[in-house]
């Protein structure tokens, strides 16, 4: 259990240094460190192989979930395909697609829980962009949702 907390805040620090300070240091720490902690919570060779390739199936986050607009030279993929100047559909598709992917590779170990993290990572992005929440909470909250899967009951 301290290792999951570890890993939360780590994954929690890093994307708020990542979306507040510095571009990119949520898009490569924060895969490695959840591999790293799946790989100590499975450890075995089928977990750390388990837990490497989520590590690549993470990488899905640096698809991005920035807001449409015009002006924006290098809109993300999200912000290209559906216009949405609110926020709320692009970070709705984001999360699902996190929560997809995310435990792709763990899908057999999850069971059941499996639909719970997608739904998870899929509501909590909405609602932070929906209400409007501040950056730091919704950055919280985010990272927060992505990290939960270490508190799932396969990963003790």
């Amino acid at each position: 259990m301290l290792i999951n907390i570890i890993a939360l805040l780590l994954i929690i620090a890093f994307w708020l240094v990542g979306g507040q300070i510095k571009n990119g240091w949520r898009d490569i720490p924060c895969p490695i460190i959840l591999g790293i902690a799946i790989a100590v919570k499975l450890w075995s060779p089928m977990g750390c192989l388990l837990a490497f390739l989520s590590i690549g199936a993470v990488q899905i986050i640096r698809l991005g979930y920035g807001n449409y607009d015009e002006k924006d030279l290098k809109p993300s993929l999200l912000a290209s395909i559906t216009h949405d100047r609110n926020g709320w559909w692009i970070r709705l598709i984001w999360g699902l697609l996190v929560g997809i992917l995310t435990p792709l590779f763990l899908v057999k170990l999850l069971g059941w829980w499996y639909p719970v993290y997608i739904g998870i990572n899929g509501s909590v992005n909405f609602l932070v962009s929906r209400l409007r929440l501040s950056v730091f909470l919704a950055d919280t909250l985010v990272a927060s949702a992505f990290g939960s899967i270490l508190f799932f009951p396969v990963f003790p």
